[in-house]
């Protein structure tokens, strides 16, 4: 696991301020973040064995964020930089959350203490790593090559795009077996309609396309494997809810190597996730 580690702090508001004013919140939670860093987690939780590899700064957010990694189970192999560790402030507001992140530390994660081993990388936070982001590709190709599965997720939302290159030609060279990505992010990385992202890049790889209440879709180059939502759930908890998804089916597919029940498993523990904050192992596995 590759990628970006930060702590969140979650607000829970019932709306939102004007400019220049005040809102109180009625929840305020502190807790492990970063998109690779959340799948990192919630892998460990599952039962699965995780080197995540990612950088702090050498300050106490730092201390917390390998703190929470290790008591999860992560093995965290993280590099101390002369940095502010990066910080995530979200908004939760009826189901939806809105984030201001300060990159920090993250942007200086290179691949020097990157050690591939394993079944799978996954690499995530794509934004964020700056310098790391022009070998992104290297790394994936290497994996590969090692008879490794390799999976990306995008990470954050960015308006910049021009930067995505590195990860389109590692697609096009058939480096990558899984994309995760929401139907926003899928076109803005194409720059297509979303029909024609999803043809273009299903030549390539298998998409896991996230739909939020609508549930999420897993689509091959000749399939596609629906699974809705559940139904009548109160939704609590957002934040790192796509990155929960990734880590049910990375965890879910190597157990069982079957995509649709890998796919139904996934919808399993994270919508367990946004209602009760946990994650969660399936009874039977």
């Amino acid at each position: 696991m590759v990628g970006d580690v930060n702590p969140d702090i979650l607000y829970e508001v019932e709306g939102f301020p004007v400019l220049d004013s005040q809102e109180i919140a009625k929840g305020l939670r502190i807790k492990l973040g970063g998109s690779a860093a959340n799948t990192a987690y919630a892998l460990a939780k599952l039962g699965a064995k995780v080197n995540f590899y990612g950088a702090v700064g050498k300050d106490f957010m730092g201390d917390f964020c390998e703190k929470e990694l290790k008591r999860a189970g992560v093995k965290a192999r993280l590099m101390r930089v002369d940095a502010p560790t990066g910080i995530t402030s979200a908004i939760e507001f009826k189901g939806t959350r809105t984030m201001f992140t300060y990159r920090g530390s993250n942007e200086f994660l290179d691949s020097t203490p990157i050690s591939l081993r394993g079944q799978w990388l996954h690499v995530s936070g794509y934004w964020h790593l700056t310098k790391l982001r022009p070998e992104i590709g290297k790394l994936l190709k290497t994996a590969k090559e090692m008879g490794m599965r390799t999976s990306f997720d995008v990470g954050s939302w960015n308006r910049d795009w021009r930067e995505s290159r590195y990860i389109l030609d590692a697609i096009e060279r058939g480096h990558l077996d899984f994309i995760f990505l929401n139907e926003q992010e899928i076109t803005a990385l194409t720059g297509m309609e979303l029909g024609d992202a999803i043809e273009t890049l299903r030549k390539h790889t298998t998409i896991g396309l996230h739909m939020g209440r609508r549930g999420a879709k897993i689509i091959t180059k000749d399939s596609e494997i629906y699974t809705p939502a559940w139904e009548k759930i109160v939704v609590r908890y957002t934040t790192g809810a796509g990155d929960t998804w990734n880590a049910g089916f990375i965890w879910a597919l190597l157990k069982t190597g079957d995509l649709r029940r890998a796919a139904k498993l996934a919808m399993d523990i994270v919508e367990w996730y946004v209602q009760e904050g946990e994650i969660v192992t399936p009874s039977g596995l």
